[in-house]
């Protein structure tokens, strides 16, 4: 049975790391206490006189019936800012995140800046960073999307091939963490799609589609976001000389569309696909971190346990020979000190890029 892009099975060999199964302790020993109710997740910052105020409204927990209403105030004048609201219908539901548009009755006044919050929202149910959102009105915003080019990106993912194997790591500050190793891993292409700093201000008025396409013009895809800051990726599980895509702007203001032409991005020098042994040298001490070694992987887990513990033994002796008695209790520190070392050096071994 194949696992292709399994979430909880993918690899992420990025910067030297082998992180293909298993947990950070950093991320496990971090509390995510998720807010309660509505809070703002995201808000275009500068907005044209005449347009519109755009924000992405999340709720993890404790969510209320109903569309949440922003409250939009004139920082300088105090005064609430007439206006209706609408939920963005071009958007695909985004697991929690609705994206809002508050539409003045008036224009807004340029260089003012505007407060954005939730109507009724408790203070302490949101993090301090999402109570309240500031944009500022200006006529100098440029709207012309698309004349700053999307940035692309072609990377290599890869994803167990064959059924892994798991175990469990006992020798960690934050608890149990699990490992996952399989004999071979399947390489695919992910294309990478997102607004340009240079962008980002005036693609807070537009809803972005991006259509994926095959070097002949087969449309392979397609993928909604709101503009600002926006990011859309495709799977591509057979390399290809160039990956194509089509961009079309939807204005939240006015509702009018602005196709872009078809653009080709090549693969380069990203690599092959395809199916291919999993790199030991990578994982094995990964394997050697196991409480007991995965099903499979009997003898690798040995073999690493093995040299760990002659390492740790040549450092003890030559500790014992400098001191010439038995070892002092600095080099059993010294010792207790490698064999950390050597149960979390991860990453250290040849990365396979």
């Amino acid at each position: 049975m194949h696992h292709r892009r399994s979430v909880a099975l993918t690899l992420a060999l990025m910067g030297g790391l082998a992180a293909m199964g298993t947990s950070s302790p950093s991320e496990a020993c971090t509390p995510n206490i998720p807010a309660r109710g509505d809070y703002l997740a995201s808000v275009a910052r500068t907005v044209p006189l005449d347009g519109v105020v755009v924000a992405g409204v999340r709720c993890d927990v404790d969510c209320p019936e109903g569309t949440p209403a922003l409250v939009v105030k004139d920082k300088g004048t105090g005064e609430v800012v007439a206006g209706t609201q609408e939920l963005v219908a071009d958007l695909p539901a985004a697991g929690p995140e609705r994206v809002l548009v508050f539409r003045p009755a008036a224009p807004l006044a340029e260089g003012h800046t505007y407060s954005v919050t939730l109507e009724g929202q408790d203070p302490s149910d949101a993090r301090s960073d999402a109570r309240e959102a500031e944009v500022r009105a200006s006529a100098d915003l440029d709207l012309e999307v698309g004349a700053h080019a999307m940035v692309a990106s072609v990377r290599l993912e890869d994803s167990w091939y064959d059924t892994p194997s798991c175990c469990e790591i006992t020798m960690s500050a934050c608890g149990p963490e699990q490992v996952c190793v399989a004999n071979e891993v399947e390489r695919y292409v992910v294309f990478r799609l997102h607004n340009s700093e240079a962008a980002l201000d005036g693609a807070g008025q537009y809803v972005q589609t991006v259509t994926f396409l095959s070097p002949d013009g087969a449309g392979l895809g397609e993928q909604t976001a709101w503009g600002w800051g926006g990011s859309v990726e495709h799977i591509y599980m057979d390399a290809a000389p160039e990956y194509c895509y089509q961009v079309t702007y939807k204005s939240l203001i006015d509702g009018a569309t602005i196709e872009k032409e078809r653009t080709c991005v090549p693969h380069g020098d990203a690599g092959a696909t395809g199916v291919f042994p999993t790199d030991m040298e990578v994982f094995s001490p990964q394997i050697g971190r196991c409480s007991s070694p995965p099903k499979g992987f009997e003898d690798v887990w040995s073999a690493v346990r093995n040299e760990w513990a002659t390492e740790i033994r040549e450092a003890h002796e030559s500790c014992s020979v400098s001191t010439g008695r038995g070892a002092s209790s600095g080099c059993a520190l010294s010792a207790i000190g490698l064999a950390l070392a050597l149960a979390g050096r991860v990453g250290r071994r040849r990365n396979r890029r």
